[in-house]
């Protein structure tokens, strides 16, 4: 007899950014899915500020950002937040409908 595969219900995507010749981790795209809706939330370190980007700290946030209430996305995300919502529509069949930061 087969066993059930449980549907995985959480992707994430890492944004890297071209700095010095090398590419760095920068920020981190979340997606998962509540109630047949796809929910998006995002997170960014403010490189001009200093700041280092922490992968752990970076899914924690975007995750805590998609379930709680989609938060306004700065401008620099927009794309990748469009071509995420893309892959979140193939990947999760089922949802019907899309929450998006805007």
């Amino acid at each position: 007899m087969k066993e059930q595969t449980k549907h995985q219900t959480e992707i994430f995507e890492y944004i890297r950014r071209r700095r010095g010749g090398k590419v760095h981790k920068v920020g981190v795209i979340y997606g998962t899915t509540e109630d047949n809706t796809i929910k998006i939330g995002w997170s960014k370190c403010n490189i001009k500020e200093g700041d280092e980007f922490n992968a752990d700290l970076g899914v924690l946030l975007a995750k805590e950002r998609a379930i709680e209430s989609p938060a306004n996305a700065p401008l620099c995300m927009k794309r990748h937040l469009r071509n995420f919502s893309c892959r979140c529509l193939r990947y999760f069949k089922d949802a019907k409908k899309i929450a998006l930061p805007v």
